[in-house]
């Protein structure tokens, strides 16, 4: 990665919840595969220096690891470095007992042979224009799993680091959904609300190592609805999806169009610009709608523009 010296402008993208797939499977939705393709084409031509990746990379990665090894080989390809996490479509969503698309051992496991660690926290640019990127699978928490130990070990060591000058952290789900003192939401009652966000344990648990952190700024997926929420003096940016809208009735001010982030870095600051798709692909599929586990759909149903809840 070359990035610029001496405080010179440089620029991240970030792209979330490509849902890339594969014919070879029971369910298969070309049209988001042809989106990720229009949205690479254009983060290409927008030369950043570095990709964050936030989740959901695959339609099926967590039953099927081709689509894992499909689509690292692609990002591999780009000539930035790129930066990734795993989404709930790779290691599945947060735990519950009765839930049949919680987080698991296994699937973590699948997932780290092929990308590696779940966990990274780097730095890249220089002196003012200096930021530190921290990413993780917040899914662990809660999940009483070996992996939430160590992740808990993990950030205890990431609070003590030396702040930079721009903390941005990237986890898949949003920490809240609508205000960020809401309380715990009931599965039974609202499965829809309760499967975005975190858990009120879990979301203060992890402000804490955050603000510790220095936070500036909070990257998200999972919901597919852009918004940006200015939180005691953090940036939250709701990020939008490549592969298909999701929950555009939620808020007044979410945007559900497809397209990535753009960030610059300049002078100091991190300003954001939304990049919409040029195009939007309507290539039909088939299956069903809904995550790799089943069930799925009968659960949720339709929200939004789409019958589809795979964020």
């Amino acid at each position: 990665m070359n990035l610029p010296e001496n405080n010179q402008t440089w620029s991240f993208i970030h792209v979330s919840d490509i849902h890339v797939g594969s014919p070879r499977s029971y369910r298969f939705q070309p049209a988001w595969n042809e989106n990720w393709q229009t949205a690479r084409n254009q983060i290409a031509a927008l030369n950043p220096e570095l990709l964050l990746v936030g989740g959901d990379l695959t339609r099926d990665g967590a039953t099927h690891v081709e689509e894992l090894e499909s689509i690292q080989y692609d990002l591999a390809q780009l000539s930035c470095e790129s930066l990734v996490i795993p989404g709930n479509h790779e290691a599945e969503n947060k735990w519950s007992p009765d839930s049949s698309v919680a987080i698991n051992s296994s699937n973590l496991r699948r997932y780290a042979k092929v990308f590696g660690p779940s966990e990274w926290s780097v730095v890249r640019g220089s002196g003012d224009n200096l930021v530190r990127f921290t990413g993780m699978d917040a899914f662990k928490l809660g999940s009483c799993l070996p992996e939430e130990g160590a992740l808990r070990r993990w950030l205890e060591v990431q609070s003590q680091e030396p702040a930079a000058p721009h903390h941005v952290w990237v986890v898949h789900p949003a920490l809240f959904t609508g205000s960020f003192d809401e309380p715990d939401i009931d599965r039974k009652q609202d499965r829809v609300a309760w499967y975005f966000g975190l858990n009120r344990t879990e979301r203060r648990y992890l402000w804490d190592v955050m603000k510790a952190t220095g936070v500036t700024h909070v990257i998200s997926g999972h919901i597919h609805c852009r918004r940006q929420v200015l939180y005691d003096g953090v940036q939250f940016h709701l990020a939008p999806a490549t592969a298909f809208p999701q929950w555009s009735n939620r808020w007044s001010d979410g945007d559900d169009t497809l397209g990535v982030l753009r960030f610059e870095v300049a002078r100091g600051q991190i300003n954001s610009e939304f990049v919409p798709l040029g195009k939007t692909s309507g290539l039909k599929g088939y299956g069903p709608g809904g995550e790799s586990s089943a069930g799925r759909k009968r659960l949720f149903g339709g929200i939004g523009k789409t019958a589809h809840l795979a964020g």
